[in-house]
């Protein structure tokens, strides 16, 4: 079975507003036919809302890759075994982005997130292979992964 879970986009939080600086110059650009200007703007703003990182894993072979899919198209990472990792669990953790504006105001956005990670041999979580906006979500997954990857859950205190 083929897992493909998308981890994190390029942009997140109040760092969108830079994609939306290149994309309404290139719409614009259109309109006015600068089509040189327009392009750039554009091939900007798709790179900076096209890309992405994930992991990709496949329980038949028992290997996986995190991956950067670079404009939304083109998919770079190495393939690696599971055999090293000795089970699978549960983080809860606070995301927060801030951003400063010339005036030195605070622009912040927190948001709850659950990620499911494999543990190492040294019992740590090392790679996030899911996460969820919910516990319950987040919990149904974890156990979905024990199974398809045939490893046992660790518990994480929350």
């Amino acid at each position: 079975m083929q897992i493909n879970n998308k981890m994190s986009r390029f942009l997140t939080g109040p760092y969108i507003f830079f994609g939306f600086i290149f994309l309404v110059p290139g719409i614009m650009g259109l309109f006015l036919q600068h089509w040189m200007l327009s392009g750039i703007n554009l091939f900007i703003s798709w790179f900076l809302f096209g890309t992405y990182s994930g992991i990709e894993i496949n329980t038949e072979k028992g290997i996986f890759r995190a991956y950067n899919c670079w404009f939304g198209l083109f998919k770079t990472g190495k393939w690696k075994t599971l055999d090293t990792f000795i089970g699978v669990t549960l983080v809860s953790m606070r995301k927060v982005h801030r951003m400063y504006s010339r005036s030195n105001r605070v622009n912040s956005s927190a948001e709850k997130e659950f990620r499911v990670y494999l543990v190492n041999q040294n019992k740590k979580p090392s790679i996030a292979i899911n996460k969820s906006k919910s516990y319950i979500e987040a919990q149904k997954s974890t156990d979905e992964f024990s199974i398809w990857l045939k490893l046992p859950v660790f518990s994480v205190k929350r």
